[in-house]
């Protein structure tokens, strides 16, 4: 981890993690670009809120 800065919490989906409600991901490869050398926290919010994945 990097420290110094705060981390950065994104969508687990969009760092590649099928984890959407198809099952699919949605990688985003400038989203890891434009955070490259900032801590990030993956998290998926459906899962969070206690929603299967893929339903």
């Amino acid at each position: 981890m990097v420290t110094g800065l705060t981390p950065v919490l994104v969508s687990a989906c969009l760092l590649g993690e099928k984890c959407r409600y198809d099952g699919q991901d949605s990688y985003c490869p400038l989203l890891l670009e434009k955070l490259r050398g900032r801590p990030v926290v993956a998290a998926c919010p459906e899962q969070l809120g206690s929603l299967g994945t893929p339903r």
